[in-house]
């Protein structure tokens, strides 16, 4: 498809998610200000940046489109304007993500198998941070093997043979919040389907909701406390092997979570300096890398 094509696919599918639900969502500051460049086209700006030209800053956002797309917006705020009306749909944008995973949904045909992990957002690393103290705070990481300051990513995806899973769930939380909490929220929705974790997904109490509703949760086998040495090395080649095992189906996430990262890079906030920063910052990156799974 040719680039214009692109671009003016991208601007439609905004537009219509804008016309139905994302409109009904925006504060309008001042209704006769703006009337020239609209909220759809700064949306589209933004993500055009990210997807066709890999800039991730807002301000080099706004240079490459000043520079290189302005006939095709030719009614651009300068960076300043631009960023602060970016912010004010920082609200906007979640209810943004859960159109592109509705439709994302309904083009996709579920296997009922699922994986599920999450990854770390950092505003700072090794010390507390200022910024966004009501989303943010201070954990440890065991996969980065460092204290940061910020916010966790959760994602759920659907398996695909040979491929990596496609997003089906997103949220974001405090750092410090436990993998599995926000799982829960969502146990309900889960029948006859079985779900790979890694081991801070282990609990007594998902597993027999989720057996009720005929899932299984499968995931490595943590050690019992009190379990007794013996016991310990006669188990021990079993728990290996079963957690070689969903380790193995479980990759796929990891290489996900990877190529978002790659595309977006999303995992670096430390350039974000309010609230609404950090929302546009994590809501818009990945809602930038579900667009490009579905070939924007």
């Amino acid at each position: 498809m040719p680039i214009t094509l692109r671009l003016i696919h991208l601007y439609s599918f905004l537009e219509d998610c804008y016309n139905r639900e994302l409109e009904q969502e925006c504060q309008r500051f001042s209704p006769n200000q703006y009337q020239e460049f609209t909220d759809v086209e700064i949306l589209t700006c933004y993500f055009w940046g990210i997807l066709e030209d890999e800039k991730f800053k807002i301000k080099s956002i706004h240079s490459h489109i000043s520079k290189y797309w302005l006939d095709w917006f030719p009614s651009l705020p300068g960076y300043v304007a631009f960023n602060t009306r970016l912010n004010r749909l920082s609200g906007v944008l979640p209810h943004l993500l859960n159109l592109v995973l509705q439709e994302f949904a309904s083009s996709t045909s579920i296997d009922k198998d699922y994986l599920i992990d999450s990854f770390p957002i950092m505003l700072c690393k090794h010390k507390k941070g200022k910024v966004a103290p009501e989303l943010a705070d201070k954990t440890y990481s065991a996969s980065k093997k460092l204290y940061y300051y910020g916010i966790k990513l959760h994602c759920l995806g659907i398996r695909q043979e040979d491929k990596m899973p496609l997003p089906n769930y997103v949220t974001f939380t405090q750092a410090s919040c436990h993998d599995s909490t926000p799982f829960k929220q969502i146990l309900s929705h889960f029948n006859y389907c079985s779900i790979f974790g890694d081991k801070a997904y282990f609990g007594k109490e998902m597993t027999q909701i989720l057996n009720k509703q005929h899932c299984q949760l499968l995931h490595p086998i943590k050690k019992i406390k009190g379990e007794g040495q013996l016991n310990t090395y006669i188990n021990q080649a079993h728990k290996n092997l079963w957690g070689k095992a969903v380790s193995t189906i479980r990759q796929p996430i990891e290489c996900l979570f990877n190529w978002i990262i790659d595309k977006t890079d999303i995992q670096n906030a430390s350039k974000v300096r309010s609230t609404k920063g950090l929302l546009v910052h994590a809501y818009g990156k990945i809602i930038a890398a579900c667009l490009l799974t579905f070939g924007f």
